[in-house]
């Protein structure tokens, strides 16, 4: 339960943090700010419990709602003049809150100390990053490297698919394909790229200490990075041309780990 406060409110449209959550549904303005914005409760209560709430915003009609919040601290709490937030949310039915959250920052050197890291090769489905993102940590992956052609992570179905791992793993933006290999090999991984065609199936693998699993658009393949130190493939039974991404990356990441905790 957060403490007592003064209630601030916001009675117009005009509002500066009313018209940033209505820029922020644009890829452009959340590169340009640094944030995106968390619909719901328990989104707000995951912003709030890992640091990255700015601003909170709660719906009048809705202000038992601060309630059920964590301690703010400093964060400032909003009351919107009902039905105001709704008109700048992209979810249909809000539940009356929401915050402006930072985007995460993450130092790229983090990474040499990592012993399995996944990296998202053109995955276009918000949901599919989404879940892939949850998997990720929940399967032990330490960060997330996206390069480009993939959906931007603060989509706000992409958010929603994440179920919080937005703000508890490390992700990390790459343009330069080559300077990021460069640096995963001197840092001791070696480069596992998930594909059809490779000649062995996962089960029949001994995965390396220190590795880097690369999943791709199941449609078209790997794009950016087309072979690795290993290749690896899945079986498909019963004539099924493909597995959706965030499936395979769950049975790999997973098997991974499994490898990692016998030996």
């Amino acid at each position: 339960m957060i403490e007592n406060r003064q209630e601030e409110w916001i009675q117009s449209e005009q509002n500066q943090w009313l018209k940033r959550c209505k820029a922020l549904q644009q890829k452009k303005y959340r590169q340009q700010y640094g944030q995106f914005v968390a619909e719901g409760l328990r989104f707000v209560q995951e912003a709030v419990e890992n640091g990255a709430a700015q601003v909170i915003l709660l719906d009048g009609a809705h202000r038992q709602l601060r309630e059920q919040l964590p301690d703010c601290g400093t964060v400032p709490i909003y009351l919107v003049k009902p039905g105001l937030l709704d008109q700048v949310l992209h979810t249909v039915h809000p539940q009356g809150i929401a915050a402006i959250a930072g985007q995460s920052r993450w130092e790229w050197d983090r990474v040499a100390e990592m012993e399995q890291i996944i990296i998202i090769d053109g995955v276009q489905d918000p949901g599919n990053l989404g879940t892939i993102m949850r998997t990720a940590l929940a399967s032990g992956t330490q960060a997330m490297i996206c390069l480009k052609g993939t959906v931007d992570l603060y989509n706000v179905k992409t958010l929603r698919s994440t179920m919080g791992a937005v703000f508890r793993l490390p992700v990390y933006w790459m343009d330069d394909v080559e300077t990021m290999l460069a640096d995963l090999h001197r840092w001791g991984f070696q480069v596992a790229v998930a594909d059809i065609r490779a000649d062995q199936y996962y089960y029949q693998m001994q995965f390396p200490p220190k590795i880097a699993l690369v999943v791709s658009n199941e449609a078209n393949g790997p794009q950016l990075i087309q072979t690795g130190d290993i290749m690896v493939k899945i079986p498909l039974y019963q004539q099924a041309e493909s597995l959706n991404v965030a499936v395979a990356a769950g049975i790999l990441l997973y098997a991974i780990r499994t490898g990692k905790e016998e030996m």
